[in-house]
């Protein structure tokens, strides 16, 4: 079976790139149809609580693993999810280019916020 550490660098390879920035502009759309639209805003808010839960999850079985360390698995996966969100609506930008140390920013805080060393989670992801 995969270490958390292999999913969560699995889960971040996933949320970068052309693709998801395709899947970004969809949900910017679906939040802010959501605001006038009761049962979307109802939909979009249980698939968000649902992404933060599955993340929140792996976060706090790789803590029990022993493979994370922190207090406080709710914030650091909400911290990842802001930094993916903002990734996201930079796609939307007329300035499509992202340095690299910004593309890294959602590794850079997940290895920073679960004890976990530099490159760990490119190393992880192959």
């Amino acid at each position: 079976a995969p270490t958390h550490t292999g999913q969560l660098a699995r889960f971040l390879a996933r949320t970068s790139g052309e693709e998801y920035d395709a899947i970004s502009r969809l949900w910017i759309n679906a939040r802010h149809l959501s605001r006038y639209r009761p049962v979307l805003r109802d939909r979009v808010a249980r698939q968000e609580a649902a992404w933060r839960g599955r993340l929140q999850d792996l976060i706090e079985d790789g803590v029990e693993a022993g493979e994370f360390v922190t207090d406080d698995p709710l914030t650091v996966a909400v911290q990842l999810l802001v930094l993916l969100d903002g990734l996201g609506v930079h796609a939307n930008t007329a300035t499509p280019e992202r340095p690299a140390a910004v593309l890294r920013m959602p590794l850079t805080t997940a290895e920073r916020e679960l004890g976990l060393r530099p490159g760990t989670l490119d190393e992880a992801a192959g």
